[in-house]
């Protein structure tokens, strides 16, 4: 996750999400579809099948939620 500040890593960082542009696909892609037929969840819920991926999404979901 980003952090503010950060120095020249960060600083390099934000120029790339800027700059890789010429980067993106041109393909069209499909609609996400089906997921008006998936119940609603909250945020807690909703990120627990990606703990054993991202360990720390749990708090980033609560400190999301504090924002």
């Amino acid at each position: 996750m980003a952090t503010a500040g950060g120095g020249e890593e960060a600083a390099a960082q934000r120029v790339l999400r800027f700059s890789d542009v010429v980067q993106e696909s041109l393909e069209i892609l499909a609609p996400i579809g089906g997921y008006s037929k998936v119940p609603l969840v909250s945020l807690e819920e909703a990120v627990v099948p990606l703990v054993p991926i991202l360990p720390d999404v749990q708090a980033h979901a609560y400190i999301a939620k504090l924002k």
